[in-house]
């Protein structure tokens, strides 16, 4: 009789974790990829507004978002924080109808091993531009710090909200919780 235990007591070694997290991610890139030609095909007006969107939140994120995110990076690494600030490509994206975005990853531990790989860091705060809504969006993803954690959905900021001062809150709540939880 079989024992249906894992053969391992480790459940990375158990299951290929690395491998897992690339399969689900080439798939929500093909299925991005899909959705993409899909829209192009059938609702040029669609595709009109997401580029559009596109456009507009590059622009805010290159001249707002993304400095703030670095310097508020700057500040915490100081205090023991191992922070990456990662942009988006086309094809990774939060939700469907969002542009690519821009994420403050943070952790307490090192994201790189030493052969310079990167390892998925457990926690973030990202923003977008929903097309949906013409607004940028925020999303936090806490789930490897709190067992059944939710992904949630943050301040829908206005384009002219959207300043340094929003957006340092807004990271200064999520290092809040970080520390609160961790």
């Amino acid at each position: 009789m079989n024992n249906s235990r894992d053969a391992y007591d480790d459940h990375e070694e158990a299951w290929p974790f690395e491998e897992v997290l690339k399969a689900g991610r080439e798939g929500a890139r093909a299925q991005q990829r899909r959705f993409q030609e899909y829209v192009a095909e059938n609702d040029p007006a669609l595709a009109a507004a997401l580029a559009a969107e596109a456009v507009r939140f590059e622009i805010v994120s290159h001249t707002v978002i993304e400095p703030t995110m670095r310097e508020f990076a700057d500040e915490v690494t100081q205090r023991g924080w191992h922070v990456s600030v990662i942009r988006d490509d086309d094809l990774d994206r939060l939700a469907v109808f969002a542009t690519p975005g821009i994420r403050f990853y943070c952790n307490r531990r090192q994201s790189r091993r030493a052969t310079g790989d990167l390892i998925w860091p457990p926690c973030f705060v990202g923003f977008y531009g929903s097309a949906r809504s013409l607004v940028v969006a925020t999303h936090v993803e806490l789930s490897q710090l709190v067992e059944n954690a939710i992904s949630s959905y943050e301040p829908l900021l206005e384009y002219p909200d959207v300043t340094a001062e929003t957006v340092r809150a807004v990271l200064e709540a999520f290092l809040g919780d970080l520390e609160r939880i961790g």
